[in-house]
C-alpha cells in the first residue's frame, strides 16, 4: 500500500505546474526600451535611431508609455493573450485596450520576441513592420 501511495504522490507532484513560465515573457517586457529601428511595412522603408527622434517605451504590467525626445507622447493600456499568428502557430501578443472608445488610430496586435537584451515588436499583419528595441540599463 505504501508503494502505491508513494507512486500517487510522485505522479501528483510531477503533474503540478507553476505558472511562472506563463508570465516570464510578460515580466521580461517590463522596463524601459530604447528604439533602434523599424523596418518593413508597405514599401519596406527602414527608419532608425539616427533620425531626429529618440524614442523610448516604458512597459509596466498593463501600460505602455511612449516618450519622444524625453516627452511623454502616448500612454496605452494593454493586455497579453496567446492567439494564432498570421505567421503561423500560436504567439503571445500585446493587444491595445481601446476600451469603449473609438479613435481614428488603428493598432495591430503585436507579437514579441527577445534576443539577448533586445525586444522585437512585430505587427501581426502581412507586410507590416517590425520594431527593434534595446533594454535601457
Amino acid at each position: 500500500m505504501k508503494k502505491y501511495l508513494l507512486l500517487l504522490v510522485l505522479i501528483a507532484f510531477s503533474s503540478c505546474n507553476d505558472n511562472d513560465d506563463n508570465h516570464s515573457d510578460e515580466n521580461r517586457l517590463e522596463g524601459k526600451w530604447s528604439w533602434i529601428r523599424t523596418s518593413g511595412g508597405f514599401g519596406g522603408p527602414t527608419s532608425s535611431e539616427t533620425s531626429d527622434q529618440k524614442v523610448v517605451i516604458e512597459i509596466s504590467n498593463s501600460t505602455i508609455k511612449t516618450y519622444i525626445n524625453g516627452n511623454l507622447s502616448q500612454q496605452q493600456k494593454f493586455f497579453i493573450i496567446t492567439k494564432k499568428s498570421v505567421f503561423g502557430g500560436d504567439r503571445k501578443m500585446i493587444v491595445i485596450d481601446k476600451g469603449d472608445f473609438i479613435t481614428q488610430e488603428y493598432y495591430f496586435d503585436r507579437s514579441f520576441e527577445f534576443h539577448g537584451n533586445k525586444l522585437y515588436l512585430i505587427q501581426e499583419c502581412i507586410d507590416c513592420s517590425t520594431s527593434e528595441y534595446e533594454r535601457v540599463k
